[in-house]
């Protein structure tokens, strides 16, 4: 287990549980909530960003598919007190949601590490990072639904890797009527990472 201190709040993350990494505090660097917002964190992990998000927001839902996780969340949820605003889910992707429920800011850094599929994904931890093939198989299920949560006047904001076609992600959520701004970008040797946010047009 580790613990770190970030803007002010104090985290631990386990062992099994996916470290933040570059991709994490570019979201959490350029979170955009208001005091209004009812926030979904889509696999939160140790509920780094829910937290932050808590702080603002009027409700965060955070989820995530392994149950450590979860755990650990909870854990950062009340070691950051607050509970009353934040609420951590076991499920994969939108199965943790109840039908009627929608969201005005939906935060997702996704799976996108493109694995072959003669390599195969072990334990939990991996798929934290794990996008399938091309890299993008959590992304398009996560696009597939994302209507039916997203509030009318909601918006998006998603981490995309050049290791998973940043081009397709933006094809896709175009012709699903949303405007695409690019918030902030992260150049690296092996790949670059762009922080988007979508509105309904």
């Amino acid at each position: 287990m580790k613990s770190f201190d970030y803007q002010g709040f104090k985290f631990l993350v386990f062992d099994d549980v996916y470290d933040p990494s570059d991709d994490t505090f570019l979201l959490a660097e350029n979170l955009d909530v208001s005091k209004n917002d009812y926030v979904l964190d889509m696999g939160t992990g140790c509920g780094i960003l829910a937290v932050i998000a808590g702080k603002i927001a009027k409700k965060v839902v955070g989820v995530d598919i392994s149950q450590r996780a979860v755990m650990n969340a909870r854990i950062n949820v009340s070691l950051n007190e607050v509970e009353m605003r934040v609420e951590i889910r076991l499920g994969d992707l939108w199965s943790a949601l109840k039908p009627n429920e929608s969201f005005s800011l939906i935060l997702f850094n996704p799976p996108y590490l493109p694995i072959p599929e003669t390599e195969k994904v072990g334990g939990i931890l991996e798929r934290a990072w794990s996008g399938g093939k091309n890299g993008r198989a959590v992304i398009n299920l996560f696009l597939a639904r994302l209507d039916d949560f997203l509030k009318e006047e909601g918006q998006v904001q998603m981490v995309l890797s050049s290791l998973s076609k940043i081009g397709d992600t933006l094809s896709c959520v175009k012709k699903k009527q949303f405007n695409v701004e690019i918030k902030a970008e992260k150049k690296f040797f092996f790949e670059k990472l762009v922080l988007i946010n979508l509105k309904k047009v």
